[in-house]
């Protein structure tokens, strides 16, 4: 007889309600009938060992967790800013990826203030009644953001930028293979901290709206105003659709269009063209870096087009858009693409990865701890090593 685990029992349904599994979702995961389960939460039957392993993988919660005689207080959710969605539930890939960060930050956070290291003091520098010039010169200049030469891979340019302020940077689409982050529930999310704040953009989308996504999450940190983000088109010239969207996404949005799309920068750029197409704005956009939905609400916002124009033109791109991510849904998987230690290393942000390798390196923090904060096993480090440093 396989020997049994004595958990307690309203920990393992509190592990998979926190997780957003319903009991038929972790039947069809585990291959165990439901009545099964259910005894197992109502303390009636227990779980095999190797079955709570595999449980305890599924929640991603530690074992040693489902032997305690109450649930723990876990990570606060994250406040949302998504007025679009109908749900307010969050789902168990972005539940697990908003946790999975926490956990980092609140480690790291900890750690940095017991080895002395100063709090960063642009986080919260301003908030949401400061002017959008005002955040948006501070950020480039803070940032030390220069001009971007042609060739330059502008949203890698804007991480390293990020990432050299200790502002961690998680580039992302899924938790595993079988759990992807749904780019039309969030795009992306920040979580403010004066020690190790983080920032988590949605792979999956193309990479001028992740840039956009970056700068829009960015300026959350700027303001200290944690959660998970909008980008619903937000007409600015109408007081009454304004009063539809949270202010602060509002001003995040402006600010972001402020650096990406400076109003001074149109005069130039529009002496060139009489007339404005759909596909002049994505030559325009082009030369901005910047995705043409991005562009044309900005020229909308500062009447340089048409509330007609713009109609029309947003039909154009969102089909466009919509083809792209049906492409990239159905793209068979290339050979010889990223391999598990960059995808590793983006998902974790490079510059946590080098900061946690560095202090065991160092002898700081143990084997034990780097494996949790990373998911790499230390037997695999030598092979992490090659690429974080390639």
């Amino acid at each position: 007889m396989r020997e049994k685990a004595i958990i307690t029992p309203n920990i393992l349904r509190w592990a998979r309600e926190t997780s957003k599994m319903s009991i038929e979702q972790v039947a069809l995961k585990t291959k165990v009938k439901e009545e099964k389960i259910e005894l197992w939460e109502s303390g009636d039957d227990f779980p095999s060992i190797n079955q709570l392993e595999k449980l305890s993988k599924l929640y991603r919660r530690p074992i040693s967790i489902f032997y305690l005689p109450e649930p723990p207080a876990d990570f606060q959710t994250l406040r949302d800013f998504r007025r679009h969605i109908i749900s307010k539930e969050y789902s168990t890939a972005l539940t697990f990826i908003i946790r999975d960060i926490q956990s980092k930050q609140s480690w790291f956070s900890d750690f940095l203030k017991e080895e002395g290291e100063n709090p960063l003091v642009f986080i919260g520098r301003f908030n949401s009644k400061t002017s959008i010039e005002e955040i948006a010169l501070d950020i480039i200049k803070t940032l030390e953001i220069k001009s971007i030469e042609r060739n330059q891979d502008v949203l890698k340019y804007w991480i390293d930028k990020i990432e050299q302020k200790r502002i961690f940077v998680s580039l992302s689409s899924y938790i595993h293979s079988h759990l992807k982050i749904d780019i039309n529930e969030v795009k992306g999310f920040a979580i403010s901290d004066k020690y190790a704040p983080f920032i988590f953009v949605n792979s999956a989308d193309g990479k001028n709206s992740q840039l956009f996504t970056l700068i829009h999450e960015l300026t959350h940190l700027w303001i200290n105003a944690s959660g998970v983000s909008a980008f619903d088109l937000i007409d600015f010239r109408n007081s009454e659709d304004l009063n539809k969207y949270d202010p602060i996404e509002v001003l995040c949005n402006r600010v972001t269009a402020e650096i990406l799309m400076p109003k001074s920068s149109f005069s130039r750029v529009l002496r060139d063209y009489k007339t404005i197409t759909s596909t002049v704005v994505e030559k325009i956009a082009k030369e901005m870096r910047v995705s043409s939905f991005a562009l044309s609400v900005r020229m909308l916002n500062l009447n340089i087009i048409s509330e007609i124009q713009f109609n029309q033109f947003r039909k154009v791109f969102k089909d466009k858009y919509d083809e792209y991510l049906e492409f990239q849904a159905n793209k068979p998987k290339q050979k010889g693409g990223p391999s598990y230690y960059i995808l590793k290393i983006r998902k974790n942000s490079k510059a946590f990865t080098s900061y946690i390798y560095g202090y065991y390196k160092s002898g700081k923090i143990t084997g034990y701890e780097a494996n949790k904060l990373l998911d790499i096993k230390v037997s695999n480090f030598k092979n992490l090593e090659k690429h974080l440093y390639a």
